[in-house]
């Protein structure tokens, strides 16, 4: 038997290991879902929030939807540029014994920081700073962002010091994005020659479209989740490739 190696005595491994261990049913069905619906989420909210505003000429909404958008991708940016500067593996695998789904897809084998905790706390921050006077949409934002978060740490692709620089890096994108705000928008009204949409909250965003939005995304991932399941499970599709090393196997799904 191959002897494990002890853990690092640091804090960011012992944190780890408090909610990787927590594993149970009820969070084993929530987190994996929460977590594979937020890519879809940050597509979908200022893609409808866009089309929806716009129909309505609701200037302010239409805003916040392309500064939602460059927040998006200014945190997505940096989180891959500091990935491949840092190059810090994934705890499952430089760590024994950690609750991991080795049949998981990730986009790429670096740890830090995380790209979910970035994505997620960029438009928590990014709405909240548009829509100030909506506190049940700002708890919502930043809960589920917390729960996409910690969820990291839960299912073994992240450390929490690699959530909190994805916190941070989001949360300072969507607050960059918003102080070049006004010559954002100048610039998009000058774009598309549509001068005099002046950025006024006449038409507040409605918090129900925001959690509707997050919940029909989080109904339509499980039942995909669901539906590829099966498909791996009845062993017709699929194919397996060698993951970050050659003892992790993943399987991909079509």
């Amino acid at each position: 038997m191959i002897p494990q190696k002890p853990d690092p005595d640091n804090i960011d491994v012992k944190i780890f290991r408090a909610i990787n261990n927590s594993q149970c049913g009820f969070l084993n069905t929530i987190i994996p879902v929460t977590d594979k619906s937020i890519l879809f989420i940050s597509t979908l909210v200022p893609a409808t929030l866009f089309g929806v505003s716009r129909a309505n000429n609701n200037y302010y909404d239409e805003n916040s939807s392309v500064l939602l958008s460059l927040s998006e991708i200014l945190s997505s940016g940096l989180v891959f540029g500091t990935k491949n500067i840092i190059k810090r593996d994934r705890p499952f695998t430089t760590l024994s014994n950690v609750h991991y789904n080795k049949g998981k897809f990730l986009l790429d084998r670096f740890s830090f920081p995380s790209g979910h905790s970035a994505l997620s706390f960029s438009m928590a921050t990014s709405l909240t700073l548009r829509y100030p006077d909506k506190p049940i949409l700002i708890t919502g934002l930043f809960l589920c962002s917390s729960v996409v978060s910690l969820g990291r740490i839960y299912l073994g692709v992240h450390y929490p010091s690699d959530v909190l620089a994805g916190m941070l890096i989001g949360s300072g994108s969507a607050a960059v994005i918003y102080s070049l705000r006004k010559e954002i928008i100048k610039g998009k009204n000058n774009l598309f020659n549509e001068k005099g949409r002046e950025d006024v909250n006449q038409k507040s965003i409605s918090t129900a479209f925001i959690f509707t939005s997050f919940i029909a995304t989080d109904i339509l991932s499980y039942f995909l989740g669901q539906t590829k399941s099966k498909i791996l499970n009845s062993g017709n599709v699929g194919f397996d490739l060698r993951g970050y090393d050659n003892k992790i196997n993943f399987r991909y799904g079509f």
